[in-house]
């Protein structure tokens, strides 16, 4: 059995991070007989394997969790956290902030230049991905990709960069290590056209080893084993609609719109009040991120206290966990990215609130630009969404998918 190495960050505490981990070992496990061994950028290697589930019993151990001994031994407590405005970190130079992820990285070189040491040996091909990789953290995953490239190439072992997100700015070295590592990458997969755009203007020769694919969360039936029973079929009368919020504050990190709370924390009220007038009734979830649990309970619940109709389901603290939230509804709208292509890959109709450009971009791909709904006017998007109205993505999906699966297919041992 051949096996690979996936450097990405499933042990992030944005479970989409962990999805994409799922996913890609699914696809992976597709295409023949490979064992993969996943290594976390920031935490070294994971020796928690990830599971394959059939297609009989996915869907119930998606939507009931894992059973109670396995609960009681991975998961944890949600956490619940409100991010501030950022005055105190706008305060604290970039320099700073550079040369405090600089000796972080350092301080964990012994422990992870080893455990990536052995890993690459035992490993017949690098992948690194997928996820929101390269960009500028103050070089934190600057760091972390060059430490996997080099090791990589000084064990000449072929390097390949997977469903990965690309933006700026660079600073001038997190452009020279993160340009190393694509220069010596035999392949680069990329999540959407604006970050490969992105790439090809720092260095146009990377044209020709860089492709633009879909986010491998598109596999999650087949990861959790839901493809029998997923529930994407439009049906009449009463819907379950899952609302599947996020903290707005997120959206200063990412974007150039601004939502304040009271406001967001409105318009979902808004949202909930036509589902349940529509005669639907409603869940509220989150993808487990603490800022995003904390604005549901701070802003969202006591707005909606006394209204009959509205569920607010456990924040989700595993993968399984937020798949199943998912699984459970009929209709989903949402603002996480991974909230709704899971959502979508499952046949649901779905809504995505505009804020990042990745999501803009995923659904104009899969012709599906008309369920995207703007906060700003959005009265007669939300009849629709609330209604189950969707424009048919099937084919667009499938051919997403089969690019994928082929793309996997080429580049592995």
């Amino acid at each position: 059995m051949k096996k690979v190495l996936l450097a990405g960050v499933p042990k992030s505490p944005n479970l989409g991070d962990g999805l994409i981990a799922y996913t890609l070992n699914r696809i992976i496990s597709m295409r023949g007989k490979h064992q993969v061994i996943h290594f976390d950028l920031l935490d070294g290697r994971c020796d928690q394997s990830m599971p394959i589930y059939s297609a009989r019993g996915g869907l119930h151990y998606a939507l009931a969790g894992p059973p109670a001994s396995a609960a009681v031994h991975y998961a944890s407590a949600p956490a619940v956290k409100l991010n501030s405005a950022g005055s105190s970190k706008k305060m604290t130079p970039d320099a700073l902030r550079r040369l405090k992820a600089y000796w972080i990285h350092r301080s964990k070189n012994e422990k992870l230049n080893r455990e990536l040491q052995q890993a690459v040996e035992e490993s017949e091909a690098v992948f690194i991905g997928g996820g929101h990789l390269l960009i500028d953290t103050y070089w934190t995953f600057p760091l972390a990709v060059r430490r996997v490239a080099e090791e990589a190439k000084r064990q000449g072992k072929p390097l390949h960069i997977l469903l990965v997100g690309a933006r700026g700015p660079w600073s001038t070295q997190a452009k020279r290590w993160l340009l190393g590592a694509c220069r010596y990458a035999t392949s680069i997969a990329v999540r959407d056209e604006d970050s490969r755009r992105f790439l090809l203007d720092l260095d146009p020769k990377l044209a020709v080893k860089t492709v633009t694919l879909a986010d491998p969360a598109l596999f999650t039936p087949e990861a959790f084993g839901l493809t029998e029973a997923a529930a994407g079929q439009e049906k009449p009368g009463r819907r379950k609609v899952g609302l599947g919020v996020m903290d707005p504050h997120e959206m200063n990190r990412h974007c150039e719109l601004r939502w304040e709370r009271e406001a967001c924390a409105d318009w979902w009220l808004q949202a909930a009040k036509v589902a349940i007038g529509a005669g639907h009734s409603v869940s509220f979830f989150t993808n487990g991120a603490a800022s995003d649990n904390a604005f549901v309970e701070e802003f969202v619940k006591p707005r909606l206290a006394g209204v009959k109709g509205v569920e607010f389901t456990p924040y989700p603290t595993t993968v399984e966990q937020l798949v199943g939230t998912i699984a459970a509804c009929d209709t989903v709208i949402a603002q996480r990215l991974h909230a709704c292509i899971p959502s979508l890959a499952m046949g649901k109709p779905t809504y995505g609130l505009i804020w990042d450009r990745k999501l803009e971009n995923i659904f104009a791909d899969l012709g599906m630009k008309s369920q995207l709904i703007d906060f700003r006017e959005s009265r007669q998007q939300l009849a629709a969404a609330v209604d189950g109205r969707m424009a048919d993505s099937g084919p667009a999906i499938d051919a997403k998918k089969l690019q994928l699966y082929e793309h996997i297919g080429r580049i592995l041992p």
